[in-house]
């Protein structure tokens, strides 16, 4: 009898901490994202930002938002207004970070695109971007990524090795 209690113990306890797992990785992404070992040039919470709500005490001075349909996934947006000039937009997404000098020229934006790992591959929209435009925003990757690092909470169970796992297979 007594045997029989430890394996149903045992097996409840192992279920609690298999379902526990994801809901942890899930609710600690942007800690686990910006703590991974990384290169120079790799954001790994800019793919985050797909599907993972971002609260906006994570990254003061910024405006988040969610860009996704109401049903749809979530897709978090990170805006900053009048960055170098009075107007001026830069926006941080899942895939991309653009600068736009003007806002009423729209158009006339310069976008570094952002590979699914989170590597910046060197690809830009538009042929002549300015160099104070690409410093520009490599400059706010980097501060948006230190940002989240120190204001995210530590998680109770740190699983970064399980995260960095995930991460490697999940975002290739």
């Amino acid at each position: 009898m007594r045997k029989v209690i430890i394996i149903i113990i045992s097996v409840v306890v192992g279920l609690f901490i298999l379902i526990r797992i994801p809901i942890n990785l899930r609710s600690n992404a942007y800690y686990y994202a910006t703590h991974m070992p990384r290169n120079s040039k790799q954001y790994p919470f800019v793919p985050v930002l797909l599907g993972h709500r971002l609260p906006s005490n994570y990254v003061p001075g910024y405006e988040i938002k969610n860009i996704g349909s109401t049903r749809g996934p979530l897709i978090m947006e990170i805006d900053k207004k009048n960055v170098k000039a009075d107007g001026d937009i830069l926006k941080i997404s899942e895939h991309f970070i653009t600068y736009i000098p003007k806002k009423a020229n729209y158009y006339n934006r310069y976008t570094i695109f952002i590979t699914e790992d989170g590597s910046y591959d060197g690809y830009e929209k538009g042929k002549n971007i300015p160099v104070y435009s690409k410093k520009l925003t490599v400059n706010h990757l980097n501060r948006v990524q230190k940002e989240i690092k120190q204001n995210t909470p530590k998680p109770k169970v740190n699983l970064q090795w399980i995260w960095n796992i995930w991460f490697k297979i999940h975002y290739r």
